[in-house]
């Protein structure tokens, strides 16, 4: 039996990134990563990627990269010949001129997907079982699975692997899959999110609505930004791809701060289950208080203050947050009927402290 990746589209490959000064997309910074990076940027921490491996060689990754294998048969190098991996990996941990979640996280590539973005459940279950005895050369353990790949279909064998892995300590995170018929409101399960041991993310955009391609149902943990996400790409390249795929290694590298912060204070790692709960408990609603089969428990942020009302206007360097006016660096420009602005100033008014918002002006008003 197949698994696959979740299809994205390309939308256009570059040579360089949106800024000459490292920094982080916009969807790192509206989970407000940057204000835990004083404290911790994901140290004594390793993600495994089990996708289509990871381009080893990109200069954004390169150091990040602690070991790797391949399980696809006639492709024995974790070198990616796709592209889904390197994505992944590169929203992670990125750490030169792009910056991810968690940019001192290490990554474990894993390759469990060909070059086409196919694999197999004994590939998988494979993969899960070597992640969950590896060990580094200090002694490094994985903290985290970032699993962006699924199956209308359980299978019996993963799913065993995937509770070993979770009581050794390990938390699982999974993509909703891309497969929603909103129109229809038809729940559409994929395995392994559907797992009660996995973390299901969906996908929104970056003004927080739903992707309409995001998976609905009753285990949708929590959701982050998965359209036109920014992230490294094969060749030392960039390019924005869209999916619930995207939107999972968001939390991966939440994750990676979170078990590297609480490693830090307390000389160990905190249990799946804690982490589960205190996602959970951080997420922000996006509509009504407390659980929905669209977003689960809402948008994650490390931003407690409960979001933001952005308004910018054409041509002008003032712009209100929360309602309070401040000025840009250099005014939006107004292109048929769209604002735009530069990528890096949308991602620190993203990264910024806010006020709480009234019932009235909840909804996030930012154009790109």
């Amino acid at each position: 039996m197949r698994i696959k990746k979740y299809k994205h589209i390309i939308k256009g490959v570059y040579e360089d990134t949106l800024d000459i000064r490292p920094w982080s997309p916009p969807g790192v910074s509206l989970i407000a990563a940057r204000r835990i990076w004083p404290s911790t940027r994901g140290e004594n921490t390793v993600v495994a990627v089990l996708d289509t491996g990871i381009d080893y060689t990109h200069p954004d990754l390169e150091k990040n990269i602690i070991d790797g294998i391949s399980f696809i048969r006639d492709e024995k190098d974790y070198m990616d010949y796709d592209g889904h991996g390197t994505h992944i990996a590169g929203t992670i941990a990125a750490n030169k001129k792009l910056l991810g979640v968690a940019p001192e996280t290490k990554i474990l590539a894993v390759k469990v997907l060909n070059r086409y973005g196919i694999g197999s459940f004994q590939d998988i279950t494979n993969g899960i079982r070597w992640v969950r005895n590896w060990r580094g050369e200090k002694g490094e353990v994985v903290n985290i699975i970032n699993l962006s790949l699924g199956s209308s279909i359980p299978n019996t064998a993963m799913h065993k692997e995937i509770k070993k892995a979770y009581e050794s300590g390990i938390s699982i995170v999974c993509a909703a899959g891309n497969d929603s018929d909103i129109d229809n409101e038809v729940s559409i399960i994929n395995f392994p999110a559907y797992y009660q041991e996995s973390i299901s993310v969906g996908a929104v955009d970056i003004k927080t609505n739903y992707a309409n391609f995001s998976n609905t149902n009753d285990m949708i943990d929590l959701v982050a930004v998965g359209v036109d996400t920014y992230s490294t790409y094969p060749g030392g390249k960039y390019t924005f791809l869209s999916g619930t795929s995207m939107a999972a290694p968001h939390i991966s590298g939440a994750l990676a701060l979170i078990y590297s912060r609480f490693f830090k204070r307390f000389k160990m790692y905190p249990s799946p289950e804690w982490v589960k709960l205190l996602l959970h408990f951080q997420s922000i609603d996006l509509g009504e208080s407390g659980f929905n089969e669209l977003v689960g428990y809402g948008l994650f942020s490390f931003n407690p203050d409960g979001g933001k009302n952005i308004n910018f206007i054409a041509n002008e360097k003032r712009y209100c947050i929360n309602d309070k006016t401040k000025l840009l660096k250099s005014a939006p420009l107004l292109y048929q009927g769209d604002l735009y602005l530069p990528i890096q100033n949308l991602s620190d008014i993203l990264s910024s402290d806010s006020n709480y918002l009234n019932e009235q002006k909840d909804k996030l008003e930012v154009y790109t």
